[in-house]
């Protein structure tokens, strides 16, 4: 148990902070140290309180998701990595920043498919765990009225069913790392064959996208989004040229 934890499930979470987008300005550094104290904490309506506060200030949403909870993870990740706090701790605070990015979510719900827009379905490769990257890429998805799917999902044959069951405008991978590109390569592959929607788009996001970009035309995507706040117009723009193919 112990081996898997720092072999499999502790690598997953830093992997998920390096995947929080880079925000152009962050929160002061004495605010953030709050926030990523209150997070780990025993007052488990601290932190939320702590964001309905700036909330109540005036501060927008996309400010709070950009400049406090992403630097808030990166920081959470380098504690871990100095051995400054444990696992349990790390997950708890993650966790609650997960279940806060939820409830500013409107309309939010895990696994569901709400809206009135262009459809998409965002995920990771099956197998691998929901990163926090991903949730807060979805959260701006939400914001700017896709109907939404996320992942993750155990096996190709989740994803697929889904696919086959649903329409989607856009599928949408987020990559950790190059370790399991051959098993992305196939995932897309099976998604356009199987998918109802026979012009499906498929985009890349994560941090190994941001040094290797080129890895999008290896894997046969058709885009790779690296800005969260620019993701939903980007994506409406391949949904728009995917359906002028004939």
């Amino acid at each position: 148990m112990v081996r898997a934890i720092k072999t499999q499930i502790i690598p997953r979470i830093a992997w998920a902070f390096r995947a929080a987008p880079e925000p152009k300005t962050e929160a002061g550094s004495g605010e953030l140290q709050k926030l990523v104290a209150l997070l780990q904490g025993q007052d488990e309506a601290a932190p939320s309180a702590f964001i309905d506060a700036l909330i109540a200030s005036g501060t927008p949403v996309d400010t709070i998701l950009l400049q406090w909870f992403a630097p808030a993870a990166r920081l959470l990740g380098d504690m871990w990595e100095k051995d400054t706090t444990d696992f349990a701790t790390v997950t708890l605070a993650v966790g609650r920043m997960q279940r806060i990015m939820h409830h500013l979510g409107e309309s939010f719900a895990k696994d569901d498919c709400r809206g009135a827009g262009d459809a998409a379905l965002l995920t990771t490769i099956p197998g691998e765990q929901h990163s926090f990257g991903l949730s807060m890429v979805a959260e701006f998805f939400r914001r700017a009225g896709w109907t939404l799917c996320t992942g993750p999902f155990q096996t190709q044959n989740e994803l697929t069913a889904l696919v086959q069951d649903r329409w989607f405008d856009i599928v949408g991978f987020s990559v950790t790392s190059d370790r399991r590109l051959d098993e992305l390569k196939r995932s897309i592959r099976e998604v356009r064959r199987e998918s109802r929607n026979p012009r499906v788009a498929i985009i890349l996001g994560g941090p190994i996208l941001h040094s290797h970009p080129e890895l999008a035309a290896a894997v046969r995507a058709d885009m790779v989004i690296g800005d969260a706040i620019a993701a939903p117009d980007q994506a409406r723009t391949l949904v728009e040229s995917m359906k002028g193919q004939v």
